[in-house]
This record gives C-alpha cells, structure tokens and sequence, in this order.
C-alpha cells in the first residue's frame, strides 16, 4: 500500500477512536446524573456484585491451578483455599474428604465452579441489564445527536475527523452535502445503535434465558460486520465499507490550506508500474 493511502487508513482509525471516546465519555457522564438515570444506584448495586462474582471466580482458579501444578493439595493449600474462599468451601470439602485430590476430582471442582459462575453470572447480568435501561437510552441519543446531528451541522467533520483533516463527502456529487439520512445509515452500521436498540427492547420484553441468548446473537453479528468493514476499508480501491455503499458517501482526505489529497490505490500503484514497465522495455 502506497503512503498516502496508509496514512488515510491509520486516519481513519485514529479518527473513529477518539469520536468513540467522545461519545462514550459523553453518555456515561451524562447517565451518571441521577436526576438523567434514576437507576444508577441499583445499577452500581448490581454492577459490584458483577465485578465481586468474576473477581472470586478468577482468583479461585488461578489459586487452584497453582495450587495443584505439583498434582496434588496438601492441608495447608486446602485450608488457605477455604480461608480465601468461602464460597466455594462445599464444593472443596465434598472433594477433599480424604485429604487428598486426585486429577478427576479436580477436574470436576474446575468444571463444577465454571458451571455455578455462568448460572451465576447471566442472574447479575440479567440486573445489570435491568438497570441500564436509562443508560441505553442516553447512548442512543448521544450516538444520534453527535453522528448524525453533528455530522450535518459541521458537514460531515466530527471531532475525530476534524483533527485528522478527513471529512464524509458524497460519493455521486461531491457538490452536493451529506443527508442526514446518510448519516443516520452510517451511525447504525459503525457505531453501534441496533445492538442497543435490540438490548432496550430485549430487557423490556425477554426473560433472562432468552434475553442472553438473543443479546449474544446480535453482538456476535456486530463483530462480524466491524470485521467485515476493517477489511473492506483496506482493500478496496475507493476505501469505502459497508457504511459508505449503503449512504452513498465515502471519506476524503484534506491536507492543511484544505484540499483534497487524492489516495491512489494499491491496484492503481500497481497499474503505473505495469504500464511504465512496458514502455521502458525494447520491442523485440
């Protein structure tokens, strides 16, 4: 890839990276207002039990696995253990009758705990969820109001691209502005909005089961499309993702008194140095 183009494309992610910051910075300082988000104190409730299961848990088996590299755990490993972590001690004693833990039975510790933090976990998770409904609806609004507002308002120049000198053009006629529904196409695929749509509605009309299940789903396919974007920025010739062949629009790169730099491709480079080729050989 020629030079400017790179420095196009490392833009590009620099760019996305602060607007990102920017927006979240946002909606979390804006959903830590109770009088914006009357279920922050239940939220942070439910958040340190969260972060309390997941600590435990983590520490347990880096505790065990350590503990039993030598295959075995001797009374004093066992009795730190219950020490440190009470709430595995039924699990343990049921294990260590005999005060000795084979293989199996330590497998089957391992599998037991894995077992009882994802019952565990989907529960907590399930009220954390219950109680970010306020923040779902903050970052809606923040996403909506920065790329799609915002974008219209400074045409086509967040902060992110503004700093990188990068700007959303029309992809037909440069002459004519971005639509804000060109924008709001864009802001759905990049940035998130339909996986937090789908989470507001889900924790509002799912049960638990169900709710992981389907949030899991949607958050896998978002992986997969941002994967999908990454690549078809890099190697297509006119650098523009799914978000741009939706909107219509595509990404310029300005250089400081503001005029376009033009980014040939890498099939473009390649095309010259064919074409210079055949000249510069002898007819036979």
């Amino acid at each position: 890839m020629n030079r400017s183009s790179m420095t196009k494309l490392l833009k590009r992610f620099i760019a996305y990276a602060i607007d990102m910051m920017v927006v979240i910075l946002i909606a979390q300082s804006l959903s830590g207002i109770p009088a914006l988000n009357p279920q922050l104190s239940n939220y942070n409730k439910y958040y340190k039990e969260y972060t309390d299961l997941f600590d435990t848990y983590g520490n347990f088996k880096v505790s065990l696995t350590n503990d039993y590299k030598d295959k075995k755990l001797s009374e004093k490993e066992y009795q730190k253990l219950m020490k440190d972590y009470p709430e595995y001690e039924d699990i343990l004693r049921k294990k260590y009758q005999d005060q000795k833990l084979t293989e199996k039975e330590y497998n089957q510790i391992n599998q037991k705990i894995d077992k009882e933090y994802q019952e565990s976990y989907k529960k907590i998770y399930y009220k954390v969820e219950k109680n970010s409904i306020s923040y779902f609806i903050i970052y809606l609004v923040t996403v909506l109001a920065y790329f799609v507002g915002f974008n219209k308002l400074t045409d086509g120049q967040t902060l992110g691209k503004k700093l990188m000198h990068l700007k959303i053009k029309n992809n037909k006629d440069e002459n004519k502005s971005v639509s804000i529904w060109s924008y709001l196409i864009r802001a759905c695929i990049l940035y998130q909005p339909i996986y937090y749509i789908v989470k507001l509605i889900g924790i509002l009309t799912l049960n638990r089961s169900n709710y992981y299940t389907v949030t899991s789903m949607v958050y896998n396919i978002q992986y997969y499309l941002e994967f999908l974007i990454v690549i078809m920025v890099m190697i297509r010739v006119d650098g523009r993702g799914p978000q741009d062949l939706l909107a219509g629009t595509r990404v310029a790169l300005y250089d400081r008194k503001g005029k376009e730099i033009k980014t040939p491709s890498v099939w473009m480079s390649n095309r010259k140095l064919e074409q210079k080729k055949v000249v510069e050989e002898p007819n036979e």
